[in-house]
């Protein structure tokens, strides 16, 4: 695991820059002794909801995938 330091600036933000990519959110831990912990989230599309709310439909996406990536 990597650890870097980031100093907050005057007004107490912290800039991830590059620790976001393909990130639209994280889900923040904060731990009793006041550690933080950032868990990355990627949200999807609402028009794209029914796909992952569909097990059928999302296991064949999956083999779909799995099939394409060993044809490459």
């Amino acid at each position: 695991m990597e650890e870097v330091i980031l100093r907050p600036d005057s007004k107490g933000r912290i800039n991830l820059g590059e620790f976001l990519q393909g990130v639209s959110s994280y889900r923040v831990c904060i731990g009793e002794n006041g550690s933080l912990t950032l868990n990355p989230y990627l949200e999807i599309p609402f028009t794209e909801k029914w796909i992952f709310e569909n097990k059928e439909i999302l296991e064949k996406v999956k083999q779909q995938f799995k099939q394409e990536e060993k044809a490459a």
